[in-house]
């Protein structure tokens, strides 16, 4: 019987971890044993920076969902079979949450009988998907450090010395690593049709927008998208896009790298699929996931994403109308010098967005006894309760914690170090004070452009 389940017999301010760091442990562990088929390049090995597959793409057989899951179970190893039976039962393997109707088990089933990349595997990909669907607090943006002797194997294929700064990288990636998070725990089959697409033949992923996502003017949507270097196509209706997410070739390198040396606490080889395609998206498509750098028009820093890139990002991967508030007013040396609006306002932006049932990534802020700013992070807001205490609290995810479950966060506390909050529109009132300051920089970075065309 299939209702809801299937019945299975198992057996600007740039908040990025890179800008402000954060020691994190990694060691490179230059003993590391080499998988055989990387000890002698050849056709049949490792490509650095060219994807190659393991079979010619067939056509797909139609299955009944039952069917399709014991193919997906057949690949899964004895924690995997015990977390699907749990997505089973809470009725997420029939989810439709994707962005053209497939399931959770339809992107299974495509993952574990359709082509992967050359030296990333469809047993890990499933198993990571389905933890990653059980519990979207183990997402991470923890950076797992390369093997000295794959730097030299992949320098040896490329003829390119292999950069020192990439064996390990303090992770810049908190803001799309909230993102891949909110994908996993609110829309679960879209995070899997991301990890199936990014892993397989094509190395992208589809999303269609509407345009009144991106912006309340038609114009101005397709003048940020031309700007960002967005690779999409515009519908016959002009409603509407379809924008092409793919990472750098680089994160191919990253993924192989976390398929076979992947150490407790690291991200997980689709993790580092989908946070560098969402990198790419937001930098103008000139992220390095080797060195966790990017280039762009809009951040003169080379790591992370600003809330202006963040909030571009977000409007396309999850096709809601966003706005990026900037809550705290810092002066020209990074000093907080007041708030653009009251605290009971940014909490009751947060607590509308929750009742919408969005989840809120906020950009805080680390101040010196000064009250200047010395560092910050990205988290996100997924709820507010009162504690046994009569204590407000915020509940929280945090992927640079080391911890796999919600944390609490005292509202006190965080509202006043919040900077900037992704706000869905809807949770909004006409009444409410809002401040982007991203609307000035972008008309003064679209007139030096039309300046420069005159």
């Amino acid at each position: 019987m299939l209702n809801n389940r299937i019945t299975s017999v198992l057996p600007n301010m740039n908040f990025s971890k890179a800008a402000f760091p954060k020691k994190v442990k990694s060691a490179v562990n230059s003993s590391v044993s080499m998988p055989s088929n990387l000890k002698t390049p050849n056709s049949e090995n490792l490509k650095a920076y060219i994807p190659s597959f393991n079979a010619a793409k067939t056509k797909p057989e139609k299955l009944t969902p039952q069917q399709q899951l014991n193919v997906v179970m057949s690949k899964l190893d004895r924690d995997s079979l015990k977390r699907i039976e749990n997505l089973d039962r809470r009725g997420i393997l029939l989810d439709k949450s994707s962005n053209d109707g497939s399931t959770v088990l339809d992107n299974m089933y495509k993952i574990a009988t359709e082509p992967r990349i050359k030296g990333l595997s469809d047993k890990l990909i499933l198993a990571e998907v389905i933890k990653a669907l059980d519990n979207p607090y183990s997402i991470t943006q923890k950076f797992g450090d390369i093997p000295i002797p794959v730097a030299r194997d992949i320098a040896r294929e490329t003829g390119k010395e292999f950069p020192n700064s990439a064996l390990n990288i303090t992770s810049s990636s908190c803001v799309v690593a909230s993102m891949e998070f909110n994908l996993a725990e609110k829309t679960p089959a879209e995070f899997v049709r991301f990890a199936q697409g990014l892993s397989g033949a094509d190395y992208c992923v589809d999303k269609k927008v509407q345009m009144s996502s991106i912006s309340d003017s038609f114009t101005s949507g397709i003048w940020m998208l031309r700007e960002f270097e967005t690779d999409c196509t515009l519908s016959k209706n002009w409603e509407d896009i379809t924008v092409k997410i793919r990472p750098d070739r680089n994160a191919i390198v990253r993924a192989r790298v976390q398929t076979s040396y992947k150490d407790p606490g690291e991200r997980s080889c689709v993790d580092v699929l989908i946070q560098s395609a969402l990198l790419n998206l937001g930098s103008q498509n000139s992220y390095n996931a080797l060195i966790d750098e990017r280039q762009g028009k809009f951040n003169p820093d080379k790591s992370g994403l600003t809330d202006f890139e963040k909030n571009f990002v977000e409007e396309i991967v999850f096709d809601k109308p966003k706005i990026s508030v900037v809550y705290q007013n810092l002066d020209e040396n990074g000093k907080l010098i007041g708030y653009n609006c009251d605290l009971s306002e940014m909490k009751q932006h947060i607590l509308s967005s929750l009742k919408n049932g969005q989840n809120v990534i906020i950009g805080y802020t680390h101040l010196n006894k000064d009250n200047v700013v010395e560092g910050g992070h990205e988290i996100t807001i997924t709820d507010y309760i009162t504690d046994e205490n009569g204590r407000e609290m915020f509940i929280c995810n945090d992927t640079d914690d080391n911890i796999d479950r919600p944390i609490k966060k005292p509202v006190d506390e965080l509202l006043p170090l919040i900077h900037h909050a992704g706000i869905m529109k809807n949770a909004l009132t006409e009444n409410d004070v809002v401040v982007e300051p991203w609307r000035e920089i972008l008309s003064q970075y679209q007139q030096l452009i039309n300046n420069g065309q005159q």
